[in-house]
């Protein structure tokens, strides 16, 4: 089974967004990527993408002239450096689009993890932030002779490390 990000764009006004407008982009290896790449950048949108492929497969047929075995080979691992990155780097161009991640999800085909995730998911899920503007300042810790096993008070159900506290049945 394969992973999926789930990607949602970040709304302003702290709606949630619109379920159709999530994107799953599959984590791993991206066969149409590798067979097809200028194809699959233009249709996923990736245009600055696609001008880096450009100009990268022009410097490789300048080069060409000069040692065609050798820049056969690095045509050949480019290609497959970037069937390797492409749904990183379509992630990347979500992110600079303004979506956020949302959720990760395992299924066998998109519809599947789609299917996963939406069974789990709420929309009020997305408008939760990871952490607070204004944390809490971290209480105060206590002394360290606070701390030692035998100085804790009777009957407290801590666990200090791996060791229970004394007194207590295991």
């Amino acid at each position: 089974m394969a992973l999926y990000t789930i990607h949602a764009p970040d709304m302003a006004d702290g709606e949630p967004a619109d379920p159709v407008d999530l994107v799953a982009i599959k984590d791993g290896f991206c066969w149409p990527a590798l067979f097809i790449p200028l194809i699959w950048t233009v249709c996923r949108r990736l245009w600055l993408v696609v001008l880096l492929l450009v100009v990268g497969l022009i410097v490789l047929a300048l080069l060409a002239p000069l040692g065609g075995l050798a820049v056969g080979g690095a045509f050949l691992l480019g290609r497959l450096y970037f069937a390797l990155e492409a749904n990183g780097l379509r992630r990347w161009t979500l992110e600079s689009r303004g979506y956020r991640l949302v959720g990760v999800a395992e299924g066998r085909s998109v519809e599947e993890a789609e299917r996963r995730f939406f069974a789990a998911w709420s929309p009020a899920d997305m408008n939760d932030r990871a952490a607070p503007a204004d944390p809490e300042p971290p209480a105060p810790s206590p002394p360290a002779t606070q701390l030692l096993p035998w100085k804790l008070p009777a009957g407290d159900s801590q666990v200090v490390g791996l060791f229970p506290t004394p007194g207590l049945s295991r």
